[in-house]
């Protein structure tokens, strides 16, 4: 019978770089900041203005930023349970579940967005079109800086035990 001293000899780390800050948290945190700010103007300005562009982006802008959040959940549970023993074999597919969850949220989203789009044709309003246009410009610019923001560097980290690099599936 072998002993628990005997047993610890097998036992190995299954952390695999999890308990480190990714490159992609603080990007993502700072994509979620100007997102979500966007995402408020947008859908009062689409309010105010009668515009379901804007407001849909508005929406677009919602999914986008609960949708990094799971994220960066994923990141951050990923890195304080990293050498949780009840983690047999480590942390590591938590930041792909949670690239997983955002994409079904994001999905959510836009069968909401198709909804509100449906409605709008079968009751129409009255659109302002000048300031619409300039809070649709201004969302833009923010969409183009997040994908700049999100897309430095390669989107992948070293697997310490093959020396390979992965892809960062959350970040992506």
């Amino acid at each position: 019978m072998m002993h628990l001293k005997e047993l610890h000899n097998w036992q190995h780390s299954h952390t695999f770089n999890q308990d480190k800050k990714r490159p992609g948290e603080i990007r993502t945190l700072m994509v979620i900041v100007i997102t979500g700010a966007m995402m408020v103007v947008e859908i009062i300005a689409g309010s105010v203005y009668g515009s379901m562009a804007l407001l849909a982006d508005g929406l677009h802008m919602g999914s986008h930023t609960a949708a990094l959040g799971v994220g960066v959940f994923a990141y951050v549970y990923a890195r304080k349970h990293a050498k949780d023993r009840r983690f047999s074999f480590g942390t590591g597919k938590i930041n792909p579940l949670g690239g997983f969850t955002s994409g079904v949220l994001l999905l959510v989203f836009a069968i909401m967005m198709v909804w509100q789009s449906v409605d709008r044709l079968i009751h129409p309003v009255t659109i302002v079109f000048d300031q619409a246009i300039m809070v649709a410009m201004v969302g833009l610019v923010v969409n183009g800086a997040s994908v700049i923001i999100l897309d430095q560097g390669n989107h992948r980290h070293v697997n310490p035990t093959r020396q390979t690099h992965q892809p960062d599936y959350n970040l992506r």
